[in-house]
């Protein structure tokens, strides 16, 4: 039971790096220097969630969305420093 709560937690993981990578990958720095740009993907990220739920009529759409967008960003801050690094290499 343990080891499938833990494969369980790993799978979501690793879906969140490839859904991070994948909006990383759309994403577009003005800046040049790295926090900057590190806090223009939060930026980014927010602002591209609040645009889908503002869209969604129904509060389970809604509601998906909020959470879904929590989650990225806690990704995001808890994994910085291999965020910044990746944002980086997008000239």
């Amino acid at each position: 039971m343990v080891y499938l709560l833990l494969l369980l937690d790993l799978m979501s993981v690793l879906n969140m790096k490839s859904l991070v990578f994948d909006i990383i990958g759309s994403f577009e720095p003005t800046a040049k220097n790295r926090k900057q740009k590190y806090n223009e993907l939060l930026a980014y990220v927010y602002t591209t969630f609040d645009k889908r739920i503002t869209l969604c009529k129904s509060d389970k759409m809604m509601n998906k969305y909020k959470k879904m967008r929590n989650s990225i960003l806690q990704y995001i801050v808890a994994n910085e420093r291999e965020i910044t690094a990746e944002i980086c290499k997008i000239k």
